[in-house]
């Protein structure tokens, strides 16, 4: 006997069955079924509440003409609770289907056919089931169909038709039939023993414990089926001030103020491999009046913010309050963001020249320059602008030429024409005479006479009555307006400018005007090309340093220029000159540009025209001596390279590299990006990788000062939490994970008390990535703080012990993360499902419910949004029978009342979270309102780190408050009453479960477990003392500067580093 495969005996070979043979096959049906089915409810209308128990329905039935007679038998039960076959057929004429279904004779073929109607049900459920198969069958059909145009979705195309897939194969396989009524004996059978076992398995609690006693004692765990709120203000007061602006997609720069108003907009944001790309927030923060900062860096940005915004340093984002002067934040290296609204070239270039070298403070404007090219390229401009001419004003010995821009005389002889002849064609056709305009609009008849000449024109008032007299329009009369047939009146560059906002503005209150910001790439490389031709300068110092700058006595307008040269990539650090103009001082804003990656930049791609020798130059010198000083990578990424080392020798490393002199220069010297890529590419290290090629310039702090409390907002940003303004980099959910955390791990171990149980949690973060939630636990867990955990900083050996334990503890914690961003319900209720039937989930949570969306009620307004979205999630939790927990926001209505204490009323957006949820749970925290406040402070010891949750609503339970400590430095929330319950010398770790980690890791040796009921103990930790914020060098005062203007070598000892 020839051998066999011995897996063959169990497997079942099915043919293939391609796309066509499938679908030319009659779907499931039992038509037998329908017919005996309908029969039986007209034979015996009593049988139909049994029936709509099992049918959905009409549509459970195969052919048309049932559901037809189903619907009619239905309607005419619900009507009368009868089933009068007279009736029915009544109906169903009315409707113009009697003939469609057979006529009433096959009505009473149906009936007469059943002999009896006792298997009505046992019909019903046979064609249930076939309904069930032919939907399964028609979502096999969109799912074959998805699959094939899969390509037509983008890159995520086929992630988009598996998970549609999943969806549309549990919507069909969960279908629940409504269940039976059930007696009240049953019932009370059942829930005495529910209360059985949470006496003696679940020590007391009827429902998922939260891992904190005190809230346990009030709620009695997570109970099944409930759907619960927990609630607080939003972004814990990380916001910016009122003016503090940020570039839009289409190149437009906004104020968060106006960005607030708007509620729309895409803007920059960093992703976590430290690459700019673009986003919408999904929230608008009015966070009122607070206390605010302003930081400026080497660079001269400066931006305004709380004291609790984070700012991203290479250890990771920090708060604005663990910063000092001297460390390093990033900002952008380049902003890549360009608009799509051209101008005219000459447009473009006048802008350029007049912002520069133009006088607009007089009637007409003015350009002054020395500079024969440049003048010749700004007559050709004006020519081409047209309708205008130049007229030299001055040209004195020692005095550089200047040319008034005024009308040109045949262009305003041709508009006097035109207007005269339309003028003379209104008058006609009004049938006034000469004498009745005069009088009605206020002229003398020898003006009419002037007007109908084309000698003269009316000025504007008059020639506004003029319109009204004739009834005819503006441009009517005068198609370009009256003003260009006007000697005396603006030119079209006069009103041109005027338009923009820059006529009538001297040198220290000229600015780059808005259409700029949007214009083409090429376009704003014309306007700084022209611009530089004013008042900026390309030169090679004696040193052999190249250097590009830019002077301008207004600062908003060398933000702007700052902020343009960005777009290209193009780094320029700003800073204030004290320059000497006749016999007194006057600041002077100069942009310098040192660093020889942005000087190549500068000159491939913007350049400065009539300049083309100094740039040969510096082009030639840079070829010789192709180095930077600036763009450095702060020395702290020593740390994160030797941890990434592998126990290997920095010799190796320099050789590995071809570093010169086997030398690194270990902590000595920031390394240059092109090194720090060589070292990641000889460790094979991801992280160096991203910090080498990443989108950010470090620049160092060089002052924090207090401005007062201003006006701030905040923007809540999905998945990278983070957006750039002002060109710095800035950062925008506690409870909920140290929630998620305890269920899981099983909470405290209360001495004396049985063990908790451990439940599995499944969390859908909206907000969050998997990666910064895994940060939060470690951090919280660990007691290591968040900022070291964010790489680029040595983990002291103590910190690190207790870190790998932390982990090995969290390892064991069933936590299901799902970082899906704009997750609809429907998507949630899939997703969920199959969490719960995978893992055994027993709670979800969801953070947070404001983020979730609803596309139909979408259509309507938010507020039916957030309506749909909450009654999603509460049938979520009937249907799954487990406590769904959903984060949302609390509204600025707190901060306005004394105490600040939050309400149900001050849920955001919808007040059907409040109907929907059956438990809402509000957060508080006094101290952060008064986070300045020192007198508070002193007056309220007992408060200070400490938090409350509010039980504002309970549907089955008392409300109240349980207390917290909170630890902001390891964001977590600990049993305020732990300390009570723990030893004298337990002072610090015990955070509400006394992790075992967190006490091992205060010993030099591994500890040994204890045993059961005998808490854990270690010795305490010493805080770090509070920072102090020193004052720091600002740019500004007279003598943080240098006199002089124009060109300069930076000073040594400002903190660029070594050559590399």
């Amino acid at each position: 006997m020839q051998g066999r495969d011995p897996d063959s005996r169990d497997r079942r070979r099915i043919a293939p069955i391609s796309a066509k043979e499938l679908f030319d096959r009659q779907p499931p049906a039992a038509v037998e079924a329908e017919m005996s089915l309908l029969g039986s409810m007209i034979l015996d209308p009593n049988i139909i509440p049994d029936v709509l128990g099992i049918i959905r329905n009409e549509g459970d039935f195969w052919k048309e003409a049932h559901s037809h007679i189903y619907r009619a038998v239905i309607d005419v039960y619900d009507q009368r609770h009868s089933g009068d076959l007279v009736q029915i057929i009544d109906i169903l004429r009315d409707r113009g289907v009697i003939d469609q279904i057979g006529g009433p004779n096959y009505l009473v073929e149906l009936a007469s056919a059943v002999p009896s109607a006792t298997n009505a049900p046992h019909f019903a459920r046979i064609v249930c089931e076939k309904a069930k198969l032919r939907r399964l069958i028609d979502a096999a059909g969109q799912i074959l169909y998805d699959a094939y145009h899969a390509g037509e979705l983008g890159p995520e195309g086929a992630r988009e038709v598996l998970d549609s897939a999943e969806m549309r194969v549990f919507e069909i396989a969960q279908e629940q039939n409504a269940a039976d009524p059930q007696a009240l004996a049953e019932l009370l059978d059942l829930e005495l023993k529910r209360i059985e076992a949470a006496d003696f398995d679940g020590g007391g609690l009827s429902g998922v414990p939260s891992g904190y006693p005190d809230l346990d004692e009030l709620l009695r765990g997570f109970q099944p089926g409930e759907m619960l709120v927990l609630a607080a203000r939003p972004s814990m007061g990380k916001c910016l001030a009122f003016d503090s602006e940020i570039v839009l997609d289409d190149g437009s720069v906004v104020t968060i103020e106006e960005l607030y108003r708007r509620r729309e907009g895409v803007i920059p944001t960093l992703d976590n491999r430290l690459k700019l790309r673009r986003g919408s927030p999904s929230d608008f923060i009015d966070d009122g009046r607070k206390p605010v900062f302003e930081v400026t860096t080497r660079l001269g940005r400066r931006i305004r913010t709380t004291l609790t915004h984070p700012f991203l340093t290479v250890q990771g984002w920090s708060p604005l309050d663990n910063l000092k002067v001297g460390d390093f934040v990033a900002v952008p290296r380049r902003m890549d963001v360009f608009g799509d609204r051209p101008m005219r070239d000459c447009e473009v270039k006048l802008l350029g020249y007049l912002i520069g070298d133009g006088g607009l403070t007089g009637a007409t404007p003015r350009f002054t320059n020395s500079n024969q090219r440049i003048a010749a390229d700004f007559a050709h401009a004006v020519e081409q602008f047209g309708g205008l001419s130049l007229a030299l004003s001055s040209r004195r010995d020692r005095e550089a030429p200047s040319w008034n821009i005024t009308a040109h005389q045949a262009g305003v002889r041709s508009a006097r024409q035109s207007f005269a002849a339309s003028f003379s064609q209104a008058m006609s056709a009004s049938g006034l005479t000469q004498r009745s305009i005069a009088a009605q609009i206020g002229v003398t008849p020898a003006s009419i006479t002037h007007w109908k000449q084309g000698l003269t024109t009316p000025d504007q008032k008059t020639f506004d009555r003029l319109c009204i007299v004739l009834r005819v329009t503006a441009a009517d009369l005068a198609a370009d307006g009256i003003s260009v047939a006007r000697t005396n009146a603006p030119n079209a560059l006069s009103r041109w400018l005027s338009d923009l906002g820059l006529m009538g503005h001297g040198a220290g209150s000229k600015h780059v005007p808005a259409g700029v910001f949007t214009l083409p790439r090429e376009q704003i490389a014309l306007f700084l090309n022209r611009l530089f031709a004013t008042d900026g300068w390309a030169t090679v110092l004696a040193s052999g340093q190249s250097q590009f700058g830019y002077s301008t006595i207004c600062e908003r307008l060398a933000r702007q220029v700052q902020h343009l040269l960005l777009r290209f990539g193009v780094i320029a650090s700003l800073r204030l000159r004290w320059v000497k103009y006749k016999d007194a001082r006057r600041p002077s804003w100069q942009l310098d540009i040192t660093d020889a990656a942005s000087i190549r930049t500068f000159i491939e791609e913007i350049g400065i025209f009539g300049k083309e020798e100094q740039l040969a130059r510096v082009s030639e010198e840079l070829s010789k001596n192709y180095q930077t000083n600036k763009d450095l990578i702060p020395l702290e990424v020593w740390n994160a390279i030797e941890a990434a080392m592998g126990g290997r020798s920095w010799r190796w490393l320099a050789q590995a590299i071809g570093a010169p002199g086997d030398n690194v220069h270990v902590g000595t010297r920031r390394p240059t990006r092109a090194r720090l890529a060589k070292i990641a590419e000889a460790l094979d290290s991801d992280p160096l990788r991203d910090l080498a090629a990443s989108d950010v310039y470090w620049d160092r702090i060089v002052s924090i000062e207090p401005l007062g409390r201003q006006q701030v907002y905040d923007l809540t940003m999905p998945g990278t939490h983070n957006f750039v303004a002002n060109d710095v980099c800035v950062h925008n959910t506690a409870l909920a994970l140290n929630l998620a955390e305890q269920i899981a791990i099983g909470g405290v171990p209360v001495p004396g008390a049985p063990p908790s149980r451990r439940s599995p949690v499944g969390l859908f973060s909206l907000e969050m990535s998997k990666n910064a939630i895994v940060q939060r636990l470690l951090s919280a867990r660990s007691g290591v703080s968040s900022q070291a955990l964010r790489g680029g900083h040595k983990i002291p050996d103590d910190d690190f012990r207790r870190l790998m334990m932390a982990a090995e503890d969290l390892k064991a914690a069933p936590v299901y993360i799902d970082d899906t961003p704009n997750l609809s319900v429907l998507n949630l209720r899939a997703r969920a499902r199959r969490m719960v039937a995978q893992h055994g989930v027993k709670v979800l949570m969801v953070d947070y419910l404001q983020l979730m969306s609803a596309p139909h009620a979408a259509r309507e307004s938010r507020q039916v949004e957030v309506s749909a979205i909450s009654r999603g999630v509460k049938a979520l939790a009937r249907e799954l029978n487990v406590p769904v927990i959903c984060l949302s926001q609390l509204n600025r209505a707190s901060e306005q009342r004394e105490g600040n204490r939050p309400r149900m009323a001050d849920l955001r957006e919808s007040g059907s979270i409040e109907q929907d949820a059956d438990v809402i749970m509000l957060l508080h925290r006094e101290e952060y309102y008064h986070i300045q406040d020192e007198d508070w402070k002193a007056e309220n010891p007992d408060k200070i780190g400490m938090a409350e949750v509010i039980i504002a609503k309970q549907r089955n339970g008392p409300t109240g408050v349980v207390k917290f400590s909170w630890d902001s430095n390891a964001t977590r929330f600990r049993s305020h009453d732990a300390t009570a319950r723990a030893p004298v010398d337990f002072t610090r770790d015990f955070s509400g479960y006394s992790s075992p980690s967190q006490a091992a890791a205060k010993f030099p040796v591994q500890p040994t477990r204890p045993q059961p009921g005998k808490p854990w103990t270690h010795s305490e930790v010493k805080e770090a003392p509070p920072f102090n914020f020193a004052p720091g060098n600002k740019t500004g005062p007279i003598e943080h500067h240098r006199d002089g203007g124009g060109p300069e070598r930076e000073t040594p000892g400002e903190g660029d580093e070594p050559q590399e």
